[in-house]
């Protein structure tokens, strides 16, 4: 964290920096729960989930779907790593209905295919959710 007074915020995607910004505090989705970060927050490393983030600052609160990653808390900055990174908005109810049914009828024989069905079920959810 460079200050005391807020939080320096960078998302990256295999693509670009979708986000390089400063807020009060931010909530992230991890694989097994919410995680909050306020200024001067320890350093750590975790798994991200699929779900909101969330940024506070102002007045105000900026919302946007994390799917999947790690995080990187540091002294300067949290640096989150994620496949893809989209406003609510963005999100098609009826695409992921469509991909929570897909991912349903998935029958695994292995436990790598195992691991794929649960991760594309737990993404759809998240974007059912998340989408309007």
């Amino acid at each position: 964290m460079s200050s005391g007074t807020g939080v320096h915020c960078v998302v990256v995607t295999p693509e670009k920096t979708e986000l390089d910004t400063h807020c009060d505090s931010l909530i992230l989705p991890l694989f097994d729960g919410e995680l909050g970060i306020l200024p001067g927050r320890s350093p750590m490393v975790g798994r991200l989930g699929f779900g909101l983030m969330k940024l506070k600052g102002a007045g105000k609160v900026e919302e946007w779907f994390v799917d999947g990653g790690f995080v990187q808390v540091t002294r300067e900055a949290v640096y989150i790593l994620t496949d893809r990174l989209l406003k609510p908005n963005q999100i098609d109810r009826a695409t992921a209905e469509a991909d929570l049914k897909k991912a349903s009828e998935i029958r695994p024989a292995t436990p790598e295919a195992f691991a794929l069905r649960d991760r594309a079920l737990a993404q759809a959810r998240a974007k059912l959710r998340v989408g309007t």
